[in-house]
């Protein structure tokens, strides 16, 4: 009687090893989103990334020492800049999915690991059990049954013990060699990020060098004023044809604004691809040191005193630009930009524009809506920049007016050339 209990025991002890192994291997999938997918796609991304780098580096090296190619050389020294931000950008995200994918293996470990044990501590008492018992003897159970039909019974039942035996062990061995394989990967991923972060501190403390080298260039042309007058004058005519240039967009803007106000309503609703702003601004950007004010100032290259259209905001490189509001992007546009370089203008369908300059990269294109608040871009000097910060003007019914105004009550701290 003893010996038929003994089948079911085995049974629902092996049915309960199995269910736990299926959940405990079904869990922390479910739990955690990320995958080593996303992370090898982030590395082919920085793959592409290094390559563009490295075609800049070439031209650069090329443009160095040539008379008169200061804005080429900076032009070209503004794109790696971009680069290699968006390397460190690449970087830190990896280094984000291998901080979740790390945490996750942990989790996989611990529990692969209490499988193993508690699949270790039941093959444990199995073999405690058989010694105890003698190993079992098998054929002494056999020659002890009473008659022809209990002997077939207890043959049945001793193969499906023997049975349970072999599975119990193969159970044991599998859960080994899960453990094994989950720490291998919680090994790997921990390599992994620390060479992502080694790496990523090694692109930050060059992104400084560049932005140096960078300003080095600017500073050339302010350095001997007379020596490089033509270029500075053909600098001056580029601004200056920019600013005709937007200015004619806000006209353009607001007449546009005005004919669609007059139009009688047909009650279809407004066309597509505009968006008007809520009125309520946010501030661009995570920093409010004001480097420069808008108003008359000594221009920081030439030395001109002239009006200085927008306010510089002296945020970080890197750091996200902020629509001030909803609206639909009309300018986007990468390169020297008559010295604002990468830039993008907003129109906020109320009267309203903003301008945000010296971006080091852009994250929209014309025509697309934004929402207040979201990231249009990453702070840069790009263009005629002496070093990293956001210009960013505005416009209200046709008038360029003083950003800072239109936020009362916030507090903002300024640099003593302010």
């Amino acid at each position: 009687m003893q010996n038929k209990l003994l089948k079911p025991i085995f049974s629902l002890a092996l049915a309960f090893a199995m269910l736990a192994s299926l959940f405990f291997g079904i869990m922390p999938t479910k739990a955690f989103a990320v995958t080593q997918s996303e992370i090898d796609e982030l590395k082919q991304q920085k793959a592409a990334l290094s390559e563009q780098t490295a075609s800049y580096e070439s031209t650069i090296s090329s443009l160095k020492g040539k008379k008169n190619a200061q804005i080429e050389l900076k032009t070209a020294l503004d794109s790696k800049l971009a680069l290699t931000n968006q390397q460190i950008m690449n970087l830190e995200e990896q280094i984000k999915l291998h901080d979740a994918l790390i945490e996750r293996k942990t989790k996989e470990v611990d529990e692969a690991q209490k499988v193993a044990d508690e699949q270790l501590e039941k093959y444990k008492k199995r073999v405690r059990a058989m010694e105890e018992s003698g190993r079992y003897n098998y054929l002494e159970v056999l020659f002890g049954a009473n008659s022809i039909g209990e002997f077939l019974s207890l043959i049945d039942d001793i193969g499906d013990i023997m049975k349970s035996d072999k599975e119990l062990e193969e159970s044991y061995k599998e859960s080994v060699a899960n453990l094994k394989e989950v720490k291998a990967e919680y090994e790997t991923a921990q390599a992994e990020m620390k060479q992502n972060k080694a790496e990523c501190a090694k692109l930050k403390d060059q992104l400084q060098v560049d932005i140096s080298e960078a300003a080095a260039v600017i500073a050339s042309l302010q350095a001997d004023i007379n020596e490089n007058a033509s270029v500075l004058s053909t600098l001056e005519s580029q601004e200056s044809a920019l600013q005709s240039q937007i200015q004619a967009k806000v006209k353009q803007l607001n007449e546009e604004k005005k004919a669609n106000e007059s139009k009688p309503s047909s009650g279809g609703g407004s066309s597509g691809g505009s968006a008007t702003g809520t009125g309520s601004l946010v501030w661009p950007s995570g920093c409010t040191y004001i480097t420069s004010r808008q108003g008359p100032r000594t221009h920081p290259v030439t030395g001109e005193y002239k009006n200085h259209g927008g306010t510089d905001i002296g945020a970080s490189y890197g750091s996200a630009i902020y629509a001030a509001d909803s609206g639909r992007v009309v300018q986007s546009s990468d390169g020297w930009n008559g010295g604002w370089g990468n830039y993008v203008m907003i129109d906020h369908g109320n009267g309203m524009q903003t301008l945000y300059a010296h971006m080091s990269s852009r994250a929209v294109s014309v025509g697309q809506t934004v929402k207040k608040g979201q990231v249009i871009g990453y702070v840069g000097s790009t263009g005629m920049s002496t070093g990293p910060h956001l210009h960013f003007e505005m416009y209200i019914n046709g008038s360029r007016v003083d950003p800072q105004k239109q936020y009362p009550g916030m507090s903002f701290t300024y640099s003593p050339s302010a």
